[in-house]
């Protein structure tokens, strides 16, 4: 289930709060939009809110959406243009765009801007807002609004979702598609620190390794997710939902913190990304090697301890 892409309209920027607000680590910023189906292009625009780490409101503006870069500085966009915002929410500059067609927007460790549209344009900016590379992507039909985009820690792996709801990588490295992901359908992907990712549809959250090999779902009692992103704890995730976000503990699953609203964006100032790996409930199975030799010593345990 996704937005309805005419609910996209250019939306300018304006900041609401009366007093300054200063960006912090582990801040999170979302987008509520007035309603998640059947948007019509009359609609209010979505509120753009900037929350604390307790999640907490600590600002808003009007506005669709965002992405942190590794300084700390926040990127909002208004369906067409990029705004970028400094930690005073001072903006710096802005990327323009040929058309206003934004679908979602990732920053790299180097700075560099990435803004997909919707017919799958991705169009790379440097930090100074210079056009470094346009790419057309794979992409499903048009028809509906993909809001999830990804750069892999390796800086070359790009996680998306198209508009047929299919996740996709793409080498941006060697501008080659890589594998598609599991059949979903995905409404959001996030990648990992080694190589694995999550995927949520509905109420499932889902985890691979590098392997396409699911590790584990969780199922909190939440709302259909429609964005993720990590926590700046990396024993947390949260999940961007119908009706709220949801902060989830990956060790267990439970929610631990929720701001209750419609959420379609997520982005986290200094998310860490755990490994997929650890996360998994399977229980390894030792080798019948390793099985006699385990044997071996514990009968050379038994048998000292009777002696003694």
């Amino acid at each position: 289930m996704r937005i309805a892409a005419a609910a996209v309209v250019v939306i300018v920027f304006a900041a609401v709060a009366a007093n300054a607000v200063t960006i912090a680590p582990g801040d999170v910023a979302v987008t509520a939009p007035s309603c998640l189906y059947a948007c019509l292009s009359a609609a209010p625009p979505p509120t753009y809110y900037l929350l604390d780490h307790g999640l907490n409101v600590k600002g808003f503006r009007a506005g669709y959406y965002a992405a942190f870069g590794p300084n700390g500085h926040l990127f909002g966009s208004d369906g067409g243009s990029v705004t970028e915002y400094d930690t005073t929410l001072t903006a710096v500059r802005t990327f323009t765009r040929p058309f206003s067609s934004t679908s979602a927007l990732t920053v790299a460790q180097n700075g560099n801007l990435f803004v997909l549209s919707f017919l799958g344009e991705l169009t790379i900016y440097s930090p100074t807002g210079a056009v470094l590379q346009t790419i057309s992507l794979p992409f499903g039909s048009p028809a509906v609004r993909a809001p999830s985009l990804d750069l892999a820690p390796d800086q070359c792996t790009l996680f998306y979702v198209d508009t047929a709801q299919t996740g996709r990588r793409y080498d941006v490295c060697t501008q080659q598609p890589l594998t598609n992901l599991p059949p979903g359908p995905w409404n959001a992907v996030r990648a990992m620190s080694d190589g694995g990712y999550a995927a949520g549809i509905n109420s499932t959250l889902s985890i691979f390794d590098a392997q396409d090999h699911l590790l584990r779902a969780y199922t909190p009692q939440v709302g259909d997710i429609q964005a993720l992103a990590f926590d700046s704890d990396p024993g947390f995730i949260l999940l961007g939902t119908e009706t709220a976000l949801d902060r989830i503990r990956l060790a267990d699953g439970v929610v631990t913190g929720r701001f209750a609203r419609i959420i379609t964006v997520v982005a986290v100032n200094g998310e860490q990304r755990p490994a997929a790996v650890p996360l998994s409930t399977d229980i390894p199975t030792l080798s019948p090697a390793l099985l006699f030799a385990v044997a071996v010593g514990l009968t050379a345990l038994a048998w000292q301890r009777l002696r003694v």
